[in-house]
């Protein structure tokens, strides 16, 4: 069933809305998550996941161009996720958040791709200028720089 729901997720947004870019928000609680998706849906196509593992199969499914991923994820960690992201879709720009920083994981996060580093709780100003910039600098469909 879980499956099931997933890909209609993904084939819906797949479709497009129009909507300034696609984000997907992964984050183990709920309330962070529907917060997240509240503040961004008016502006940007929106899908969450809960676990690093449902973030695995939506990426696989379709294409972002912004992932906000908590680092204490159950399962796979928000790092892990970064890892595999960068591995398979590095177009994808990643932003870490979490409750427990440290300038280790900062360190580590921006080590292994993060273009961001937020501490919760999360500004949803600051947020949104995060995702403006990240967005702005693309020139053309889900982070696929052009080469002049």
């Amino acid at each position: 069933m879980q499956d099931y729901v997933l890909k209609l997720v993904a084939e819906s947004l797949a479709e497009g809305s129009g909507k300034g870019g696609a984000i997907l928000i992964v984050e183990d609680e709920a309330i962070v998550r529907e917060s997240l998706r509240d503040w961004l849906k008016e502006k940007y196509e929106v899908c969450e996941a809960g676990t690093g593992e449902d973030a695995s199969e939506l990426i696989g499914r379709r294409d972002f161009d912004v992932l906000i991923a908590d680092v204490r994820l159950p399962g796979k960690s928000g790092l892990d996720l970064l890892k595999e992201v960068q591995s398979a879709k590095p177009y994808i720009k990643f932003v870490v958040i979490t409750a427990y920083p440290s300038v280790e994981l900062a360190v580590q996060a921006m080590k292994e791709g993060a273009v961001e580093y937020l501490v919760k709780p999360i500004e949803a100003e600051k947020l949104e200028g995060v995702i403006q910039r990240i967005i702005s600098k693309q020139t053309t469909p889900r982070g696929k720089e052009q080469v002049l």
